[in-house]
């Protein structure tokens, strides 16, 4: 029987040292302007972000500043702020009277459907000591390059000064090496590798990074961060099918929706991987998952699936575990026989293990124990 496989990318096939390095520098960039020494940001608030469903960097920097502000804020309130965060970051180091970071909290809110975590922190009324306009430039369009100052300081260390300005043609504010380059490493071996490739595995990864748009159009690429692709290199796995935000921002660009809308956790880039990974068009597999998000009905690509298969997925978040939940439900009630494996890599991590045994997930420490595992027919 076949079986279609969607891997994740950081945390599954990528240690992702580069997305956590550029979130370490581009907070200090930030602390630095104050007037503060860096601050070292525990691995373990960035596992509980992780937990509560908070996944990618670009959301955890405006949390993690805005908390660290709202702290300083509380005891020293200060409405007239500028706007521009790296003003304000000035402004408030120059009223600090000898504070210095010890913990960030950062607060409870509800993860809005069809939202960014930072936009939904924003919509929720956290960080009230903020003042709203600087609240808006910290949170608010958190995956606007060229209007959030906060993600385009975080994208020159993801993609180095010189690579930064190649993908946007925007000239760098920060000289930096890209730290994608020099600290993500690579989660699978060879091994593992010819493990996933058995006769009737097809794969696709599966991911919010940045990407170009799918592979099938010829559109230019300026503003596409082929940061998925770096991924795929890395581990040996370039060939394979990718849905990544860049293909869910072209697909979105042409009908005039949000990307946000059709992200994991929405089933709708679980069904463009399912039927990419089938049959290794991405662009008609994309249209395929926007026709039944658009109608409800499977057409298509996914309408040309075989009538019984596997569907596993590989994450280490619950996004995209409960993205391939749903796109399973969908295409079992489209009439398919569709029997669902979700997997998930802790590596060891307690915050992890707790959010994938609510949710159902069947746990790995590792690769290793995974591909000996039935679910891959003990490669290894």
């Amino acid at each position: 029987m076949m079986k279609i496989i969607l891997l994740d990318i950081d945390g599954v096939l990528v240690h992702p040292g580069g997305y956590r390095a550029a979130l370490r520098a581009t907070f200090n960039h930030f602390i630095n302007l104050m007037g503060l020494p860096d601050f070292d940001v525990p691995e373990d608030t960035l596992t509980e972000l992780e937990k509560r469903g908070i996944s990618s960097e670009w959301d955890m920097v405006p949390l993690l500043l805005a908390s660290l502000w709202t702290d300083i804020l509380s005891r020293r309130p200060m409405q007239n702020l500028p706007s521009d965060v790296s003003l304000a970051a000035m402004e408030i180091g120059r009223h600090l009277n000898g504070y210095m970071p010890s913990k960030i909290m950062i607060p409870e809110f509800e993860l809005v459907h069809s939202q960014y975590p930072a936009e939904s922190a924003l919509q929720g009324g956290c960080f009230p000591y903020i003042p709203m306009d600087l609240r808006r430039s910290l949170l608010y369009d958190s995956r606007n390059v060229r209007d959030s100052q906060i993600i385009r300081i975080f994208q020159h260390y993801s993609l180095g000064s010189r690579m930064f300005n190649q993908t946007y043609n925007l000239p760098a504010e920060v000289e930096t090496e890209s730290f994608l380059l020099a600290y993500d490493s690579s989660n699978i071996n060879a091994a593992i590798r010819a493990g996933l490739r058995q006769p009737g595995m097809h794969l696709a990864a599966f991911t919010a990074r940045p990407s170009a748009p799918p592979r099938e159009v010829n559109d230019s690429h300026l503003g596409y961060a082929l940061e998925a692709e770096l991924a795929l290199e890395l581990v040996g796995l370039p060939d394979i099918p990718l849905m990544a935000l860049g293909k869910l921002q072209y697909l979105a660009s042409q009908y005039g929706f949000d990307p946000v809308t059709l992200l994991k956790p929405s089933p709708v880039q679980a069904l463009a991987a399912i039927a990419a990974a089938a049959t290794g068009d991405e662009w008609a597999a994309l249209q395929s998952a926007f026709d039944w998000f658009q109608t409800g009905q499977i057409k298509g690509d996914l309408a040309e699936l075989p009538h019984a298969f596997e569907l596993l997925v590989v994450e280490d978040t619950l996004g995209g575990i409960r993205s391939t939940r749903g796109a399973g439900q969908v295409l079992r009630a489209s009439g398919l026989d569709v029997t669902t494996h979700l997997l998930g890599l802790t590596y060891g991590s307690t915050a992890k293990i707790e959010a994938f045994v609510q949710e159902g997930v069947v746990c790995f420490e590792n690769w290793e124990a995974l591909m000996k595992s039935k679910f891959f027919g003990s490669a290894l």
